[in-house]
């Protein structure tokens, strides 16, 4: 009797020690799911390498989104002697689209007074990755974090395009960021994000919606709001590409 007992005491045992063996990869992905950066929640093309051209959608008036090419040149990486580093990258953004004379007409036509009038522009971000909030020049968490961020800007290949009835707009064919990024050796998170903006900006500056949108846009370039919350990904989840830097 005491022999069935001692058996069927560890067939006990086995089976529970075979159960919490079984639970223990669930609780773990749970808590790996739980740990998951901000911006890896989002649905984001990581396509993004050095050298590589990526195309997204610039909007146009009138005619709507039409591609535009962005390649991130130049990148490379040093260690400070204040325990630093520091990685530099061009970013350059070339419009290949060439509207018609018809196409011209409609956009000069729909667009409305003001720099953005006739096509969205585009943009980048160096982000946290974690929490998804920029870490640019307005930032406060870039200060908390000890990154910093600079840019310069060249526009280039002026072009004026008209249709047959006298309309006409001029705008810049390739815009280049030269970007400087300094951060602590021991900080592994952060994000290069770029895209073209598939909007404009809105004639209607009235618009509950639009004026949350904006708001949530100037608290993301302040480090105070997630990427998420902004135009750039409520209106083209899929426009931006992204990539670590290390």
């Amino acid at each position: 009797m005491r022999k069935v007992l001692k058996k069927s005491a560890c067939l006990l045992t086995a089976v529970a020690l075979s159960a919490t063996m079984v639970a223990l990869p669930a609780a773990a992905e749970e808590a790996h799911a739980a740990e998951k950066p901000y911006m890896k929640t989002l649905k984001l093309k990581w396509d993004l390498k050095k050298n590589k051209t990526v195309k997204s959608k610039e909007a146009y008036a009138g005619i709507g989104a039409k591609s535009l090419k962005i390649t991130v040149k130049n990148y490379k990486t040093t260690t400070l002697k204040n325990g630093k580093k520091k990685t530099t990258f061009t970013i350059v953004y070339n419009r290949t689209f060439k509207p018609t004379k018809k196409q011209v007409h409609k956009i000069v036509q729909n667009a409305y007074y003001g720099d953005e009038g006739f096509t969205g522009g585009f943009g980048f971000a160096v982000v946290d990755i974690k929490t998804g909030k920029e870490l640019g020049k307005k930032s406060k968490l870039a200060k908390q974090l000890g990154v910093k961020v600079t840019s310069k800007e060249k526009m280039t290949s002026k072009k004026t395009v008209r249709d047959s009835d006298g309309c006409y707009f001029w705008y810049y064919g390739k815009t280049t960021y030269k970007v400087t990024v300094t951060y602590p050796k021991g900080y592994k998170d952060l994000a290069l994000g770029v895209w073209g903006n598939n909007y404009r900006w809105p004639a209607e500056w009235e618009s509950k919606a639009i004026s949350r949108l904006v708001k949530a846009e100037n608290k993301f370039r302040a480090g105070e709001s997630a990427f998420g919350a902004t135009r750039y990904y409520k209106k083209g989840k899929t426009n931006s590409h992204w990539m670590r830097i290390k």
